[in-house]
C-alpha cells in the first residue's frame, strides 16, 4: 500500500497541447457521451494503451497464461463479449468501445436518465444499482452480463415518479466571417462601446469656474 499522499498517476497529456485535430476530435466525444472534463478522456486513452502494450508484450513472448489472464480481464470490464474476445479484437478497440461502456453512458442509453448530467446526478446520489449492489461512481464499467441488471434502486422516487423526456440540444448557429467581431448593439454599431451621449444641458453647468466664481471663456 503507498502512501495516499502520493497517489499514482492515472493518465498522461498529450505531448502536443495545441494540436487542432486533437481538441476537435475531444471536443467531439465530449460533446456525444456527456464528459465534463478531458481527464476522463486522457485515462480511458492510458487503459487502453495499457492493455495494447500487455497484447504485444504477450504476442512477442507467446505466453499463454498472461493471453488467458489478459482475456478474462478485458470481458470483465466489459469492453468485448466472451465468445468475441481474442488477441486481434483487443488491438481494434478505441475510445469509443471504452466510453459506451461506463456506467454514466448505459444510463441514458437504457432511458433512465433525460441527459449524461442528469445521469451522473442519479449515479452520485445513490439511484441507479448494477446486480442489486448501489453504484455510485459514473466511470464504472458496465459488463455484458451486468447491462441487464442497471436499474432503479427499489427505494428511489424515480421508480414511480420519473419520466423520461430528452431534452432537446441547441444548434449554435455559425457566425458570418464577413461580419466583424461582436454582435450588433442598439447604437448601431456592431460590437465596441455604444456611442457617447453626454449631458444636454447648457454648457455652463460643466464649464470650468475662474477663482472669482464667474465662468471662464
Amino acid at each position: 500500500m503507498g502512501d495516499p499522499r502520493k497517489s499514482k498517476k492515472l493518465f498522461s497529456r498529450p505531448m502536443r497541447p495545441y494540436d487542432k485535430d486533437r481538441i476537435a476530435s475531444e471536443k467531439e466525444l465530449m460533446r456525444k457521451f456527456g464528459l465534463r472534463r478531458k481527464n476522463e478522456i486522457y485515462r480511458a486513452e492510458s487503459i487502453l494503451r495499457d492493455i495494447r502494450r500487455r497484447v504485444r508484450l504477450i504476442i512477442a513472448t507467446k505466453d499463454k497464461e498472461a493471453e488467458k489472464t489478459l482475456l478474462q480481464k478485458v470481458v470483465k470490464m466489459g469492453l468485448l463479449k466472451e465468445k468475441e474476445v481474442s488477441i486481434d479484437s483487443i488491438l481494434s478497440l478505441n475510445i469509443e468501445n471504452y466510453l459506451e461502456r461506463r456506467l454514466e453512458t448505459q444510463v441514458v442509453r437504457k432511458e433512465l436518465a433525460n441527459s449524461y448530467l442528469q445521469a451522473r446526478q442519479f449515479i452520485v446520489h445513490g439511484h441507479i444499482f448494477v446486480n442489486n449492489l448501489k453504484v455510485t461512481s459514473p466511470k464504472y464499467l458496465v459488463g455484458f452480463n451486468e447491462e441487464d441488471s442497471v436499474s432503479y434502486s427499489s427505494r428511489s422516487s424515480l421508480v414511480s415518479g420519473f419520466k423520461y423526456k430528452p431534452k432537446k440540444v441547441k444548434v449554435r448557429e455559425e457566425r458570418d466571417s464577413n461580419r466583424r467581431f461582436g454582435s450588433r448593439r442598439p447604437g448601431g454599431r456592431p460590437g465596441g462601446r455604444p456611442p457617447f451621449r453626454g449631458r444636454t444641458d447648457n454648457r455652463s453647468a460643466t464649464a470650468p469656474k475662474s477663482p472669482e466664481g464667474g465662468v471662464k471663456k
